[in-house]
């Protein structure tokens, strides 16, 4: 019985150590804000999230500067602290602020000459999914946003949003 306190202790203390969320601390959020600033810039681009983000601007780095290994990362580690610095980001983004930009793009769908009905009807199909896609990953940069929350306005700003 005097081992089972211990013990318990040590399990929670494992589990709570491996937690992705304790792993990414506000100031890896902020070596790739850092560096994000300076490669947009020389890019020219908005820093933006899909699953190939990453290695691009990994890739663009290794032909430029090597900002990102100088900062300490690796390529997996570069793509880890990117996903979850961008997925933050979008867990930042206020519910209200999500759905206006959703209607938005709607609207302009709706607008656009030369689509028959099917071809809007599609289009706003697969903006849906993408909706829902997003969200998914929003809950998922929740256990991130903590240390995003100090570079948020770095962020958008560089996302252009």
């Amino acid at each position: 019985m005097r081992w089972l306190i211990p013990i318990a202790a040590m399990v929670a203390l494992a589990l709570l150590h491996s937690s992705p969320a304790l792993a990414f601390s506000s100031r890896e959020a902020g070596l790739v804000v850092e560096v994000l600033e300076e490669l947009a810039r020389a890019r020219g681009e908005s820093v933006y999230y899909d699953e190939e983000a990453a290695d691009d601007w990994y890739e663009f780095d290794s032909e430029e500067s090597g900002l990102i290994p100088a900062a300490g990362f690796s390529r997996p580690s570069w793509r880890e602290a990117y996903e979850r610095t961008l997925k933050g980001l979008i867990a930042l983004v206020p519910e209200d602020e999500f759905e206006e930009i959703s209607r938005g793009l709607t609207e302009k769908i709706g607008r656009i000459g030369g689509l028959s009905d099917s071809q809007r009807a599609e289009i706003v199909a697969e903006m849906k999914q993408a909706a829902e896609r997003l969200a998914g990953v929003r809950a998922e940069g929740a256990a991130y946003a903590e240390a995003v929350k100090p570079y948020e306005q770095r962020m958008r700003d560089l996302a252009g949003f």
